[in-house]
Formats: C-alpha cells, sequence, structure tokens
C-alpha cells in the first residue's frame, strides 16, 4: 500500500513540482523528493493518523508540527548550512501542497 502511494506521490509531485527555486538540488531533487515520501508516511503512521494499511483514521495532525518532523528527520541525513535549510524547508512546504493537491486529482 504505501509503496505504490509513494510511486503515485514522487511521480506526481516530480511533474508539477516548480524546479526554478531547487535549482542547486538538482542533482538530489528526485532522491529528496522520495526521501520525503518516506518521512511523510512513516510520521503520519508513528502519530496514529493512518494505521499500518496506509488507511486513514480518526487522528488528525497539526500540519506545523508535520512540516517540523519532516524537516527535523529531513536534516539530519543531510548536514547543510541555514541557507540550504532554508531551501530544504522550501521544498518540504511545497511538497506538503502537491501532496494536498494530488489527493484531489488521484
Amino acid at each position: 500500500m504505501f509503496e505504490e502511494w509513494k510511486e503515485q506521490m514522487n511521480q506526481y509531485v516530480q511533474k508539477h513540482i516548480n524546479r526554478t527555486p531547487y535549482k542547486s538540488l538538482m542533482d538530489e531533487l528526485v532522491s529528496d523528493i522520495a526521501e520525503l515520501s518516506n518521512h511523510y508516511t512513516s510520521i503520519l503512521l508513528e502519530n496514529g493518523v493512518i494505521d499500518e494499511n496506509g488507511c486513514e483514521t480518526d487522528l488528525d495532525f497539526d500540519e506545523d508540527d508535520l512540516m517540523d518532523a519532516m524537516l527535523d528527520r529531513f536534516l539530519s541525513n543531510h548536514r547543510c548550512d541555514e541557507v540550504r535549510e532554508v531551501l530544504y524547508a522550501e521544498l518540504i512546504d511545497e511538497y506538503l501542497t502537491l501532496v494536498e493537491e494530488s489527493s484531489e486529482d488521484m
């Protein structure tokens, strides 16, 4: 379930993301998007927002908390300066926007 969703999400994000702000990330952008999908589903599962089958539960997770958790996990794998950290935060924000948008399109 998760793997199929992640693959669809990765394709959707790669197709719709505005690449202009992420020129310095071009060599890693595809793998960054895949990593974000892993963090996204892991955080939702750990917080009971989805079950082990990927189905939504009645629980909700604050969007700001989700953003912070994803950024923390992402940065633990990507040492960088503050400028790059801001760029990664913008990437995560756009990723989350596209996830929401895709739920309407998929």
